[in-house]
Parts: structure tokens; C-alpha cells; sequence
């Protein structure tokens, strides 16, 4: 699930700065930020939040997260964007450390490190890899002489997120609430 976030996830990088800068915002850089104080913020609240919420649904907050942030961006506002901005890293926090914490608890001791390195290469190798090819030609496919077309860009990758929050959903077996480790 991770490494298939990853993918509409590579559009947010290289595609956001400049749909600020159309927007009339200066400094996109600056205004990337937001994503990652809101990560820290998420970091330091995920230590509470494990005690109190199942690993699932941390998982499907974060996909929901990610969702919601570029159906955000697909308003084509200001106001909006920025707030997708900041959900970027409640998102990125609640899919990608929470997923890293599953493999910690779920994965046997002998195992672990092949499953941490499985989970490395699927998410920043292969996810990354076909992310940015695949978000660049969706790029394209959205880019006239006029200029991109934000909207169905932006929306698109909220339902690329969307049906990986699905299969999510769908496909998580996890463990029963009376199992032991």
C-alpha cells in the first residue's frame, strides 16, 4: 500500500511550487514548509495516537490525508492549496512511519531487516520510480498552450490516492484484537 501511495505522492514534489507560484504565491519553497512543521507536529503526536488507535486505522487516516490534500489542490485557490499543503504531512507521517512501525511490531526478529529493506526499495525505488514517470505524463496530458489544467490534474491524483485508500481497506487483514505477539 505504501509503495502504491508513493505514486500519485511524487506529483506533490515537483508539480506544487509551480501551481503556487500561478497562484500569485511567492517563495513556494517557503510555502512547502508547511508540510513539513506539520510532519514534525504529526511525529510528535503519533507516540499518543498509537496508544490509543489501531495501526489500521492510522494507515487509512494518513491515505485519507493524502486524498483530501490533493482534492484540495484540485479547488485551484490559495487558501486551499496551502491547506493541502500542511494535510501533506499528517499524510506522509500517518502512511510512512506508521508503516515502518507495523513492520518493527508485526515482522518476526529474523525477517525484519529484509522486510525494512523490501519496503525501501518498493517505496523509493519502484513507488518513487513509477510515481514520477507516471505523474509526469500525467502532467502532460493535463498541459496545453494555455496552461495546465490544475483541477483535473490535482483530481486525478486524489483519485489515484482514493482507490489506493480502497484497496487498502479491502486487503488489510491485520491481526485480531485477541491475538499475541
Amino acid at each position: 500500500t505504501a509503495a502504491l501511495f508513493n505514486i500519485p505522492l511524487a506529483a506533490f514534489y515537483p508539480y506544487t511550487p509551480p501551481h503556487l507560484k500561478e497562484l500569485g504565491l511567492t517563495h513556494p519553497t517557503a510555502w512547502m514548509t508547511l508540510g513539513q512543521i506539520t510532519e514534525v507536529l504529526a511525529m510528535l503526536a503519533l507516540a499518543r495516537l498509537l496508544t490509543n488507535v489501531r495501526l489500521r486505522w492510522l494507515l487509512a487516516a494518513g491515505l485519507a490525508c493524502g486524498c483530501l490534500r490533493f482534492g484540495l489542490c484540485a479547488l485551484d485557490a490559495r487558501a486551499a492549496i496551502l491547506l493541502g499543503i500542511t494535510l501533506h504531512g499528517c499524510s506522509f507521517t500517518l502512511v510512512f512511519i506508521t508503516a515502518q512501525i507495523y513492520l518493527e511490531e508485526r515482522i518476526d526478529s529474523t525477517w525484519r531487516a529484509r522486510a525494512q529493506a523490501l519496503m525501501a526499495l518498493l517505496t523509493g525505488g519502484i513507488g518513487n520510480l513509477v510515481g514520477y514517470l507516471g505523474t509526469g505524463a500525467w502532467f502532460a496530458a493535463n498541459t496545453r498552450a494555455s496552461g495546465v489544467n490544475w483541477p483535473t490534474f490535482w483530481a486525478g491524483l486524489a483519485a489515484a490516492c482514493a482507490l489506493v485508500l480502497a484497496y487498502f481497506l479491502m486487503a488489510y487483514r491485520g491481526r485480531a484484537a485477541h491475538a499475541t505477539q
